[in-house]
């Protein structure tokens, strides 16, 4: 099991943090203030108050063997974040993640250890930007290379033909992933659900569905080609 680290438990770090580990992840959560380590102890591996930019204190707590370490601390604790990513560092962590708000502070960090630098509230505002203007695009991860994964709803044109028919990627240099299909079903006391069925290598005679959802993956100008704009 992959050991990650997660420094700072304010809303972003929580979130990452539970989620690792409901992913399977062995997650070790710190934060200096005890009250948000109390709030994660029983939705993580491990939570400790701490100094994570003490050396001895984190590597006490066995985090040179992380295979991931992010640091999520706010904006305004820039010293901190980089104290913290130059002793992770030091200690030989070999991936560090470190969110940041501007461009300047990213460079910071990467001279001092980060391996990557993510800017949330960047993201956030591009993603609803994007959603705005792009309807059918349900949710997207823009990945470092600038390429974009997208769960995207299909064109009318798409519906009821084959994916051979489609031909997403001669047609829009999109590769295709995967579709998710609705699975409905009403239980023994007749409550209907619902949940998503993933079908990954769906064959070329696979018919498009409209309420279908398609995972692909392109650069953002591709994305938006086979998403309707309202």
């Amino acid at each position: 099991m992959k050991l990650f680290v997660v420094i700072g438990l304010g809303q972003f770090g929580r979130h990452t943090a539970k989620t690792l580990f409901s992913r399977g992840g062995d997650v070790l959560a710190i934060d200096k203030n005890e009250m948000r380590v109390d709030r994660i102890k029983d939705e993580v591996g491990q939570a400790i108050c701490a100094d994570a930019s003490d050396i001895d204190i984190l590597r006490s707590l066995g985090v040179a063997k992380a295979d991931t370490a992010i640091i999520a601390l706010g904006e305004v604790d820039l010293e901190a974040s980089i104290m913290i990513c130059t002793t992770l560092s030091d200690l030989g962590v070999g991936k560090i993640i470190v969110r940041a708000a501007t461009e300047l502070q990213g460079r910071i960090l990467t001279r001092v250890g980060a391996t990557r630098v993510i800017y949330p509230e960047k993201q956030i505002g591009e993603q609803l930007a994007l959603s705005i203007l792009s309807p059918g695009v349900l949710d997207q991860i823009i990945l470092p290379t600038g390429q974009v994964v997208a769960h995207v709803s299909p064109l009318q044109d798409f519906v009821g033909i084959t994916l051979k028919e489609a031909d997403l990627e001669e047609r829009y240099q999109i590769v295709l992933i995967g579709i998710q299909r609705p699975k409905r079903s009403i239980d023994d006391r007749g409550e209907l659900h619902e949940e998503l069925v993933l079908y990954s290598t769906p064959p070329p005679d696979f018919i498009v569905a409209e309420d279908d959802i398609l995972v692909v993956v392109g650069d953002q100008s591709q994305i938006e080609a086979i998403t309707h704009k309202e």
